[in-house]
């Protein structure tokens, strides 16, 4: 599979904007930090995290960190989320209404690309565990090192 490019992969985060991120340090061994993804510039993610907005750079040429949207599979949809996604006034509105939720939905990069109609999971970008689970394997991981 191709290697997303920063600027592609700030495509697929715009989308969801209001979801929890988890990030990870490449330079230093710092565990993961939750954080919610609340903005985009050109080549960063704006995260909060404990209520402090951060600038988390993406950048083709040096990776310093690994950030991935905390998406919940499809198969976690409910009949009633699935009722309100067929009533809204137009089909169109079901995927990002989906994205809004928290869902992992299909991409679309750009005509031709090798990533499109593959789930943000599959690229890389998502991690499907909860915020909980996230949490205790850093609690873990604490009393292990401590």
């Amino acid at each position: 599979m191709n290697k997303l490019r920063s600027a592609e992969k700030l495509i697929i985060f715009s989308r969801y904007i209001g979801q929890q991120v988890v990030i990870r340090s490449l330079s230093i061994d710092s565990g993961e930090t939750i954080g919610t993804l609340t903005g985009i510039k050109q080549n960063a993610l704006l995260v909060d995290i404990d209520n402090v907005n951060r600038w988390v750079p993406l950048s083709d040429e040096l990776e310093l960190c690994d950030i991935k949207l905390i998406l919940k599979p499809l198969k976690r949809l409910t009949p009633a989320i699935i009722s309100a996604a067929n009533n809204l006034p137009v089909q169109a509105f079901i995927t990002p209404y989906y994205q809004s939720l928290g869902f992992d939905m299909p991409v679309f990069v750009s005509p031709g690309h090798a990533c499109n109609c593959k789930y943000v999971h599959e690229i890389g970008l998502a991690d499907y565990r909860t915020v909980e689970e996230i949490r205790h394997k850093k609690k873990q991981l604490l009393v292990m090192h401590g």
